[in-house]
């Protein structure tokens, strides 16, 4: 009798131990951060989350924690809850991206793996001495990220939340780049007009919603001469980027600048109508 193969992915070792039914809204995608994986698990199979919690344990050998996403981004900060469903009791991952390292409290402060690839794409665009902001900048994954692989002369990361500020000034001394990325606390609206009014070459806004209430701050931010802005917004599926197209000429028109669009491109789904977006957007104030 032939050794019985291992399960390949998460249908099959589940099987046998879910329904069809349930089998059928099992979701087997997931994120990696570190040695923690999170799930979302379907309200229908809440019940069985320790199962496919443990399943996933026993797939992937590296990790040591699963998590479930326990309800959506909520309150000022965008904190998404998760709940530790098996393996160790932990919601501290050391997450790796691009050659550097993040320290991630989960539950406690917004972060997306998912923008891995948009990171390194802006790092490849930057340009020699190159002055950026990060706005809602988080644990820092923008700037720090563009420390490692541009050769831009400073970053300005401003973040608003207690908790993820204190992860952003532990990553910037993590992956050693305090000299050119500058964390700085408090509010986008306060701190652009204060400090930092036409200092950037460009300016970053991964915040895909109510990131376009940043917009006049993003084109303020910029240098006389002209920068650039990478604008994130979820939008509706059947409609593009209708919505967003409208509101940067609504914010050019309020400040007296001319813009060019320079790519517009979906960065990932998000739900069954909806998918997050990037604008990359040339501004400059008219003479």
């Amino acid at each position: 009798m032939g050794k019985k193969e291992p399960p390949r992915n998460l249908k099959q070792a589940l099987k046998g131990k879910l329904s069809r039914r349930e089998m059928e809204k099992l979701i087997t995608s997931f994120d990696s951060l570190g040695d923690i994986a999170v799930i979302q698990v379907p309200k229908e199979l809440e019940k069985k989350a320790s199962l496919i919690g443990k399943a996933l344990l026993k797939l992937n050998k590296h990790f040591k924690t699963v998590c479930m996403v326990a309800g959506e981004h909520k309150g000022l900060y965008r904190v998404q809850p998760v709940k530790v469903i098996a393996g160790k009791r932990s919601k501290k991952a050391l997450y790796k991206e691009s050659g550097c390292a993040f320290l991630v409290h989960l539950g406690k402060v917004f972060f997306s793996p998912r923008l891995s690839t948009e990171r390194k794409r802006i790092a490849g665009l930057i340009k020699e001495n190159e002055v950026i902001c990060a706005f809602f900048a988080g644990i820092g994954p923008f700037p720090i990220v563009f420390a490692r692989h541009s050769k831009m002369k400073k970053a300005y990361a401003i973040e608003l939340s207690p908790q993820a500020f204190k992860g952003l000034l532990h990553n910037i001394s993590l992956n050693k780049c305090q000299n050119i990325v500058e964390a700085i606390k408090g509010d986008v609206k306060k701190v652009v007009p204060k400090r930092l009014l036409g200092k950037c070459d460009r300016v970053v806004m991964p915040l895909p919603k109510g990131g376009e209430n940043f917009l006049c701050e993003a084109m303020m931010a910029l240098k006389p001469k002209g920068g650039v802005v990478h604008f994130y917004r979820f939008v509706e599926r059947d409609r593009g980027a209708e919505q967003p197209l409208r509101e940067i000429k609504k914010a050019a028109k309020e400040l007296g600048m001319k813009t060019r669009i320079l790519r517009k491109k979906k960065v990932r789904s998000f739900s069954a109508s909806k998918e997050q977006m990037v604008i990359d957007f040339w501004a400059k104030r008219l003479k």
